[in-house]
């Protein structure tokens, strides 16, 4: 029932809102009309591509040699056109506004003229208190809804255009890298776009086999932490300098682990406003050269909120061949050759990411490998080794700091990433979601391990899960075998040599599982905590601890350490293990370790 309610006539207030009314209904419904045709336009045309500037950048690749002055009108063009790009997304957000607020003071000034009606009004019969205020609540919830209706789809005309940009500058970056903001970029990037099928010679494929002999991304071949190799020095002094081939002094921070192929050696390193790229020769020690990363087409002008014990270039590098991958905390992506030659780069875009970027870049086959967690829109993206264009993308439910694994399974290759509550297995060609088990939960940053047909996962605050692959390669069925919570990993990466699974903590723990019931074999309480991975060099666990000391542990069912070593500042980076050979980066320096097989 109605509550019968007296009628305030005031013939100042009406007519006051009346006009608001009228000029806000206008005003609204021109700023809607505005909106949709502008999204309109948008979908017609592209903003962003312009044909002048592919023009000119067609007409610097087909010169001999560099041109500095047409190079630098091609820079004045893309930032004119980067200039109108962001004016745009400034104008359809004002407009939205514009639109909320013009749509609300027509309903708020509606609702005060029907107040202040000047006149009751004339009925043929005199209704019911009940009829009466009805008509009256269905009529203003009728204009009411219709502002709100004019509303909504105007905001969403808004949103889907500024998609609809978006949409297309990731299509731009994609398809071709900006215009270099240095004359030698630019010269690059026109030999690059004159004699493609140069770039395909000098970025050859290398075979699995190839990527065991070398140590091509964090934690080695498949980023599993099995080394191919089964020697590496157990004794050496860094002190006094025995069993050190050199060591060199590191330049710009990062937590990133050494990668190595042939005689080259890789890392990067990255502050607030800076973003570096290093390669060593692993024979004498000696820098070959330093590329500094130039804005790309995306790259955000503010630096990222990062947390200090990740920094501005926490992921490891890749190398694949000739060609390496380096990616830092504000996305910015980046392909160099060993030679140091610009080949590819762009911006994947920032990652919202509460700890900064961590997970490392994995290369295999044709294809790089990016695992771009963010709590908007968590992914896998693969890109092509030779032009950088996104080859396809997997959607993954929840984010985590993990880096992916490359398995070698009995149904074939598989890359098998960490999330906050599932582990997954991709098809490594198409993206493919091959299977998934729920078992981890928390903020999960260590990588899954991989070996003897089971795959093991764990995190600090949720379980240990070791993971059988049953099924056929059309249907593969995870099963859970066995479940261990006592002691957990937070950053460090567990490994597996088939038999036993190792892993240390932050607390200081090295532990050994048995895989076959999930026993705890051993567990052995160290001084020190762990953010640098367990590596399996033949039947020895390496293993570095954040103070400086390296543990080095037979593997096998009894806890027996074979040595304790002292680098003597902090480590954090997991070293690259080499035929009788160790790579390591501490924080402020290189060593390359070697003496007699240990």
């Amino acid at each position: 029932m109605l509550e019968k309610r007296e009628f305030e006539q005031s013939d100042f207030l009406y007519r006051l809102s009346l006009a608001v009314t009228v000029v806000s209904g206008f005003f609204s419904l021109i700023v809607f009309l505005l909106l949709v045709v502008n999204y309109m336009q948008i979908r017609a045309a592209d903003p962003v591509n312009n044909e002048m500037i592919t023009k000119m950048r067609q007409e610097y690749a087909a010169l001999p040699e560099e041109d500095p002055a047409l190079a630098q009108r091609i820079r004045d063009l893309d930032l004119l056109t980067r200039k109108a790009f962001f004016t745009t997304q400034t104008h359809l957000r004002v407009g939205a506004v514009m639109l909320l607020v013009g749509v609300s003071l027509f309903l708020i000034a509606f609702k005060y003229m029907m107040r202040w009606k000047r006149d009751l009004p004339k009925l043929a019969e005199t209704p019911t208190a009940e009829k009466e205020f009805l008509a009256f609540a269905q009529s203003r919830q009728l204009i009411a809804w219709g502002g709100v209706g004019l509303l909504g789809v105007g905001m969403m005309t808004a949103l889907l255009t500024e998609g609809a940009i978006y949409s297309t500058v990731d299509a731009r970056i994609l398809e071709a890298p900006p215009a270099a903001t240095s004359a030698q970029n630019a010269a690059t990037e026109a030999q690059a776009a004159a004699s493609p099928e140069g770039i395909a010679k000098a970025i050859e494929t290398p075979a699995w086999e190839a990527m065991e002999l070398n140590w091509p991304t964090f934690r080695g071949p498949g980023s599993t932490g099995v080394a191919h190799f089964t020697s590496a020095p157990t004794q050496w002094d860094l002190a006094a300098g025995t069993g050190v081939k050199w060591k060199t002094e590191t330049q710009l921070p990062g937590h990133n682990s050494p990668v190595v192929w042939e005689n080259r050696l890789y890392f990067s390193g990255a502050n607030e406003t800076t973003r570096e790229v290093y390669c060593y020769d692993t024979e004498s020690g000696e820098l070959v050269w330093k590329k500094t990363l130039d804005r790309f087409q995306g790259t955000p002008a503010e630096p990222p909120k990062v947390n200090e014990e990740a920094g501005f270039a926490a992921p490891s590098m890749a190398v694949h061949g000739k060609q390496v991958f380096a990616i830092f905390a504000n996305g910015d992506l980046a392909s160099y050759t060993a030679e140091g030659e610009f080949v590819w780069g762009l911006n994947i875009g920032l990652p919202d990411n509460h700890y900064g970027h961590a997970s490392s870049l994995l290369a295999y086959g044709n294809l790089l490998y990016v695992q771009r967690d963010d709590n908007s829109k968590a992914r896998l993206l693969a890109f092509d080794l030779a032009t950088g264009k996104e080859a396809w993308e997997a959607e993954r439910k929840t984010i985590s700091w993990a880096s992916p694994i490359l398995a070698r399974t009995s149904f074939g290759p598989q890359l098998i990433l960490n999330s906050e509550a599932t582990v997954d297995g991709y098809a490594p060609d198409t993206g493919k979601l091959l299977w998934s088990q729920e078992c981890l939960g928390g903020e999960v940053a260590p990588s899954p391990a991989y070996g003897n047909g089971v795959v093991f996962a764990a995190n600090e605050y949720a379980t240990a899960s070791l993971i059988k692959l049953n099924g056929t390669a059309e249907a593969i069925q995870p099963e859970i075998a066995w479940q261990y919570d006592s002691f957990l990993p937070e950053v460090s990466s567990p490994v597996l040599d088939g038999e036993r699974v190792y892993f240390a903590t932050s607390a200081g723990q090295l532990v050994a599982l048995d895989t076959k019931a999930g026993t705890e074999l051993w567990v052995e309480e160290l001084a020190e905590s762990f953010y640098s991975s367990p590596v399996l060099v033949g039947d020895k666990v390496f293993i570095l601890g954040t103070e400086g000391k390296m543990y080095i542990v037979q593997a096998g069912s009894d806890f027996a350490l074979l040595a304790t070593l002292n680098v003597g500042e902090g480590t954090f980076a997991t070293p690259a293990y080499l035929d009788g050979k160790i790579y390591l980066r501490s924080t402020g320096h290189l060593y390359c370790i070697e003496s007699s097989h240990g």
